[in-house]
């Protein structure tokens, strides 16, 4: 049977339909086929340094770059003009879209994927991207730093070669700002984390997707996304970036699970990052949404997703050896 199922927080509802759901198999992409003239091409292949701007940092290794990072060429934001917001009348709300827009490279290898990179290079760019927020931080203005990775052509990504960016601007993050104001609200009333209480509800359930010493992994209870995942530290942290190196490493090696599962599947996926905006509270995480349904009509106009691989199928597909 169809079953609404809701946010564990949020005012945001899924459809589960089992009856529709495929094996996980079933949902395997045909593998993306780049030209050689567009490989050829690739600004971030080694020896094409010179088609970015200038670096910001990079990892070295033997001499080379291992991993760099430098402003996008077609940033979404810059720091040229006014950050304030005005208001010419009642309808009309504007600002300069002040900030910073980067590319994190993560290898120079064109076609490696982060399901092929080892734990301690995947948590090798969780420490690049959280010296970027660290640094980009610093300017009073920024009011957010988003950290994303566009994995695959059905995911948005403009470029084959993996990477990741990274936009700090202006304004709170929407989607961010919310649930911060519902986790808040939650602690005001209840005197406790509401994640760190989903996270010892869903350790044990069959949404469990994998756990080590400081991590958890699980396919929340309303997946928007077939095989969505989110991420958690066990200890209560409000952004990435207060991580030990223990605990980087164990978010690696759960990553590297996830990419290799979704590999399998040839899958294209969003990955971001949800750290809490200063001053305000929110149990730290990272999601992936795999890309291999799109959304229809339905969805945009209710805003009520149906998604045909109840969450409680996807943690078993991650769980499984094969």
């Amino acid at each position: 049977m169809p079953e609404l199922r809701k946010d564990y927080l949020r005012n945001r509802w899924v459809i589960i339909v089992p009856e529709r759901s495929k094996r996980p198999r079933d949902f395997r992409q045909k593998p993306e086929k780049e030209s050689p003239e567009t490989r050829k091409k690739c600004p971030f292949c080694p020896g094409k340094e010179h088609l970015t701007p200038p670096e910001i940092t990079r990892i070295e290794g033997r001499g080379k770059w291992e991993m760099r990072v430098f402003p996008n060429k077609f940033p979404a934001v810059n720091t040229e003009g006014d950050s304030e917001i005005k208001q010419s009348d009642s309808f009309f709300t504007y600002s300069y879209a002040y900030g910073y827009h980067e590319v994190v490279v993560e290898s120079p290898k064109h076609g490696a994927l982060m399901a092929d990179f080892t734990p301690n290079r995947i948590r090798d760019a969780l420490k690049l991207y959280n010296k970027r927020i660290k640094s980009l931080t610093t300017d009073p203005k920024i009011k957010h730093v988003s950290v994303f990775k566009n994995e695959g052509s059905a995911s948005g990504a403009s470029i084959a070669h993996t990477h990741t960016q990274i936009i700090a601007y202006s304004k709170l993050a929407e989607t961010v700002d919310n649930e911060e104001n519902v986790v808040m609200d939650w602690m005001k009333k209840h005197g406790k984390c509401p994640y760190c209480e989903i996270i010892a509800a869903e350790a044990k359930s069959p949404r469990a997707v994998m756990e080590n010493k400081t991590a958890v992994a699980i396919a929340p209870y309303a997946s928007r996304f077939p095989f969505e995942v989110k991420i958690f530290p066990k200890r209560h942290v409000n952004s990435i970036t207060e991580f030990s190196n223990a605990e980087l490493m164990d978010f690696a090696k759960i990553l590297k699970r996830i990419f290799s599962k979704l590999k399998s599947l040839n899958a294209s996926y969003n990955m971001y990052l949800h750290n809490a905006s200063l001053g305000k509270e929110l149990h730290c995480h990272i999601k992936i949404n795999p890309r291999l349904v799109p959304w229809g009509g339905f969805e945009y106009a209710t805003g009520c997703i149906i998604n045909t691989v109840p969450p409680e199928k996807a943690a078993e597909f991650y769980r499984s050896k094969n």
